[in-house]
């Protein structure tokens, strides 16, 4: 599995208030922004409004996830979440190379900063990101759609640090350019950051096959007494944590009468040794017998 930790869900409470934080620092930010002449207060100030929608968006497919399955879903509604963490950190990728060009033009392009408006504005907003990103650490650790909101929040308390310690060298030396250099820097790493979750969610969502050993798994499966061949193998991601795994299973003519037991024992095998949370078994007798370990399409 990718993850072992089981998700533990988002609070409504955790989430107003980490909504709140956000909305706050945004606001702090902007007029700090303004006032100070600061691009990287400005940059952090769009990261945070992005944070903001982030969060919301993570807490509503949270609750649709945790829908029971139906005749619309029938494998249930959890994928929700990994589309969303796949378009929270698309979005965030882009808004950091957006940042990256406005950052490079203005260092072609410098600009006297107010340091300590852009000091102060830095750390209130370090504490109310710190304290966001704290609160959403223990849920990241089961869920890619919270991991990426936790991303967000993580992102913009580096950033904050790295604010802080440029306006402290622009009131000590007037190095102004420091400003653009850290929303490239800081923008840069978030971008490093995030590519993660988009691989991986991205996977998910095209329905690769996880990280399993099919040879140890067809070893295991034919040595369930009855059954003589194992082929067609399938094997995706519901989301980050459930496998579902498909086979054809050939028996000898004579355990016919043992199929459901032979069923039960394929199933509590790939479950208990592959940790594999949906098993389906096809029984076949002569049909498909030495077939291909995966199937192939065959050309018309």
């Amino acid at each position: 599995m990718i993850m072992e930790e089981h998700e533990r869900p988002l609070t409504g409470g955790k989430f107003a208030f980490v909504t709140l934080l956000n909305i706050s620092i945004t606001v702090v930010e902007i007029i700090g922004g303004l006032l100070a002449g600061s691009l990287a207060l400005i940059t952090d100030a769009i990261h945070n409004f992005g944070d903001s929608l982030s969060i919301v968006l993570s807490y509503s497919a949270q609750r649709i996830g945790q829908r029971d399955q139906d005749e619309r879903a029938t494998f249930g509604y959890h994928r929700v979440e990994i589309l969303t963490a796949f378009v929270n950190s698309l979005v965030l990728i882009l808004i950091s190379i957006v940042l990256v060009w406005e950052g490079i033009q203005r260092l072609l392009h410098e600009q006297a900063i107010n340091g300590s408006v852009m000091f102060w504005t830095a750390l209130v907003s370090f504490c109310f990101n710190m304290g966001s990103a704290v609160l959403m650490h223990a849920d990241s650790r089961g869920s890619l759609n919270i991991k990426a909101t936790y991303l967000h929040l993580l992102a913009d308390a580096l950033a904050s640090i790295a604010v802080i310690i440029g306006s402290l060298m622009v009131m000590a030396f007037h190095i102004y350019w420091i400003d653009a250099a850290l929303t490239v820097a800081v923008s840069l790493y978030i971008i490093y950051e995030t590519v993660g979750v988009v691989k991986q969610t991205s996977k998910i969502l095209l329905q690769n096959a996880p990280l399993l050993d099919y040879d140890a798994i067809i070893e295991a499966m034919t040595q369930v007494p009855g059954v003589v061949d194992v082929h067609h193998l399938h094997a995706w991601m519901e989301d980050e944590k459930d496998i579902i795994f498909s086979a054809h299973v050939n028996i000898t003519p004579d355990a016919i009468e043992d199929i459901e037991w032979i069923t039960a024992q394929e199933t509590q095998l790939l479950q208990q040794r592959f940790n594999i949370c949906h098993v389906t078994v096809q029984i076949e007798i002569k049909h498909g017998l030495n077939s291909a370990r995966f199937a192939k399409h065959e050309m018309l």
